[in-house]
């Protein structure tokens, strides 16, 4: 087991989810302007963003080795991957809530909000178009909701859960059927549908 964990990147992950929670401790409120498409430009707290590092590196390990051996060795790949999901989850949350409570830090509730919803994108996208457009999209994502999905009022849309205040129930509940959707998917099928961008690096062998 331990060595399957190092093969799926579980300590570079639980590293990485480490050092985020402790740039969001410090950063706080810090923003980056986003061009917007309705009212005058946006912004978007680093916080918001800082999840997809750590899923990149979880989802990264996830698809390492071959899934097609891991399924005819019988070792329940998807179950496996499941569990690792719902570990992460547990990592984000107790981080999150422990920052909160410590030091006063909503950002570090937003950010396990994100890592979560962020991570059941990640496997969903997996699933049908496999990892690299998964996390193309994922990147793609806080930046895409702090662009057109605020109001002009500034007041972020329903849809955009991203960019959500950290104490939105509705951005947390959009979040948690995400996280739980992709974990369907990890743990019902371990290879994706299509994977366009594996085809083409073998195409061009």
């Amino acid at each position: 087991m331990i060595w399957w964990l190092k093969a799926k990147n579980a300590p570079a992950v639980a590293a990485a989810t480490l050092a985020v929670y402790g740039a969001a401790v410090w950063l706080r409120q810090e923003a980056i302007p986003v061009p917007a498409l309705v009212g005058a430009s946006g912004r978007l707290l680093i916080t918001e963003i800082l999840g997809v590092v750590p899923v990149a590196l979880l989802v990264h390990g996830i698809d390492r080795g071959d899934a097609f051996i891991e399924e005819v060795a019988r070792r329940r790949a998807g179950l496996r991957n499941a569990a690792l999901c719902l570990g992460f989850a547990a990592l984000t949350t107790v981080l999150g809530a422990t920052a909160h409570l410590l030091w006063d830090r909503p950002e570090a509730v937003s950010l396990a909000r994100n890592c979560l919803g962020f991570l059941g994108c990640a496997l969903i996208v997996r699933t049908l178009l496999g990892p690299g457009i998964a996390m193309i999209c994922v990147a793609a994502l806080p930046l895409a909701c702090a662009a057109a999905g605020r109001r002009p009022g500034g007041s972020a849309a329903p849809w955009a859960w991203p960019v959500h205040d950290a104490t939105s129930l509705l951005g947390i509940a959009e979040a948690a059927c995400l996280f739980a959707a992709g974990c369907t998917l990890a743990l019902c099928r371990n290879r994706p549908l299509l994977n366009p961008l594996a085809q083409g690096t073998h195409g061009m062998r």
